[in-house]
């Protein structure tokens, strides 16, 4: 008897890594570009310039909250995939939201 255990469902193209929540649902971490301030060092250094950057962030598909650094839930800069990773594992550790109905 075989304990392998396969997914039927192919990832999106967009999803990084995928967690699963206490309740069965799925969090995704994403590619997400957006417009910063933050120089390529990263936190806290800022500049007067705006800029595109290929950051991260998460998204649980049970309870549909999206996860961001800090208080005000900024997007994950480029440099910060490991941390991204680890608060969407975190979050899917602790949810218990179920996986919504596919209509």
């Amino acid at each position: 008897m075989s304990t392998s255990t396969t997914w039927a469902t192919a990832w999106p193209e967009d999803v990084l890594a995928r967690y699963l929540t206490v309740g069965g649902a799925h969090v995704d971490l994403l590619r997400h570009k957006f417009r910063t301030r933050y120089t390529p060092q990263g936190r806290p250094f800022v500049s007067d310039q705006w800029r595109e950057v290929d950051g991260f962030i998460w998204q649980c598909r049970g309870c549909d909250t999206r996860g961001g650094v800090g208080v005000f839930d900024d997007q994950y800069l480029p440099n910060e995939r490991k941390q991204a990773n680890e608060d969407a594992n975190s979050h899917a550790a602790a949810c218990r939201s179920m996986a919504r109905p596919v209509h």
